[in-house]
């Protein structure tokens, strides 16, 4: 009986509709992160195909290196964290079932590990807004952090979502007629 009413109380639309939503952040939050070093990754970006073999004409060292590394890899991790903390408050707050927002942070974390949010394909939609600028420039990072951080905001505070994930919600579940319906 206990794992029939677990079972019960999952809703597929709210998991799929905040998985979105924290992809979104997990990506916008990476854009940001190039903004930490913007310096470091133009000239990274700049160098010739060869640069690994030639340290002495680097612009950068092996700290400079690890910290803008640490930033970008971190950045992933903290984008989903955030996600999943929005998820968790709205579904508190609508007194839906918290285990839907954890499932949304262990998918998040797989399939962000195994890059299976599509991003390969998806790019070149989400990275469109930025193209008024050159490649990898401040503006460029910033438009597309905040279209992606935009959608994503909208994906969990738009009404229509809600309404989404409430539909699947009581999809399952027989209207019992009350009194007033069942004495006519």
């Amino acid at each position: 009986m206990a794992l029939s009413n677990f079972i019960s109380k999952l809703n597929w639309r709210l998991i799929i509709v905040h998985l979105v939503a924290c992809g979104f952040f997990i990506y916008s939050f990476k854009m940001f992160s190039y903004l930490h070093d913007n310096k470091f990754l133009m000239g990274l970006l700049n160098h010739p195909k060869n640069w690994i073999a030639n340290p002495q004409n680097w612009h950068f060292n092996a700290i400079t290196l690890s910290y803008d590394l640490l930033w970008i890899g971190l950045s992933q991790v903290v984008g989903l964290l955030v996600g999943f903390m929005i998820s968790l408050m709205i579904t508190i707050k609508n007194q839906w079932y918290w285990v839907n927002s954890l499932i949304v942070f262990v998918l998040g974390m797989i399939f962000s590990k195994f890059n299976l949010f599509g991003w390969k394909y998806l790019k070149i939609i989400f990275l469109t807004p930025g193209s008024f600028f050159k490649d990898y420039s401040i503006g460029y990072l910033l438009v597309n952090g905040l279209v992606m951080l935009t959608i994503g905001c909208l994906l969990f505070f738009l009404r229509w979502p809600k309404h989404f994930i409430n539909r699947g919600r009581n999809s399952g579940k027989q209207d019992e007629p009350t009194l007033a319906e069942s004495d006519q």
